[in-house]
């Protein structure tokens, strides 16, 4: 599984977790229903990933996805945008919300 965070999205999840005053975590991306566009977006602290989780480390970030969400955020890359937002460009994507917060595939 390949995942990237930009360096932007990876010092704005640091910064959030210092924020959280979160220790010792793991970001885990997750795909759910919901938003627009059927399927949504997920991000949270976690303190450690699931047995059946792949972890990836991108940009000095330990990342966890679960099995259902792996296949949906393979060769994604997670960005910061102008308004301190995630966005993410899923090549799996064949149709996405303006906002880049819900897509489709």
């Amino acid at each position: 599984m390949q995942l990237e965070l930009t360096e932007r999205a990876a010092d704005a999840v640091r910064a959030r977790a210092r924020e959280a005053e979160v220790q010792g975590w793991l970001l885990r991306v997750a795909v759910v229903a919901g938003g627009c566009n059927g399927l949504t977006y997920e991000l949270y602290f976690v303190p450690e990933a699931g047995a059946q989780d792949d972890v990836v480390e991108s940009a000095g970030v330990r990342v966890a996805v679960d099995p259902a969400s792996a296949p949906m955020l393979d060769g994604t890359v997670i960005d910061l945008g102008d308004a301190r937002s995630f966005r993410f460009v899923n090549p799996r994507a064949r149709r996405g919300c303006s906002c880049g917060a819900s897509f489709e595939v």
